[in-house]
């Protein structure tokens, strides 16, 4: 993993950004689902999941959505793919060198003089 994340000029910085982020969300999203089905709740609990998620959340009040059992799966889908956003915004672009321990490739033609030699 770590390997993948130093493929990029900032990969590790853009993980300590939105990782904190994404386990903030899944957090907040497991709070909220815990707090909501204890005997008295009121659900206002899922202002904080509104709040963390935002400005996706904002948008998706706007959806005319079927049933209130479908935003306890979009306001985390989207608090996530914010999180997946914000990596590929800091992350930066890819380096131009091989990352570490990745082995050089063989050009073919070197093979085919070696064989054609030996």
């Amino acid at each position: 993993m770590i390997r993948y994340i130093s493929r990029y000029d900032r990969g590790r910085f853009a993980l300590a950004i939105a990782g904190p982020y994404a386990l903030i969300v899944v957090g907040v999203t497991i709070y909220v689902e815990i707090s909501t089905r204890q005997p008295g709740s009121q659900g206002l609990e899922a202002i904080w999941l509104f709040a963390v998620t935002s400005p996706a959340s904002q948008i998706l009040l706007l959806l005319p959505l079927p049933a209130p059992e479908i935003s306890r799966f979009l306001f985390p889908a989207a608090g996530l793919l914010q999180a997946w956003i914000l990596w590929l915004i800091v992350r930066g672009r890819r380096k131009s060198m091989t990352p570490a321990g990745a082995l050089p490739l063989r050009d073919d033609h070197e093979g085919q003089d070696q064989n054609r030699m030996g």
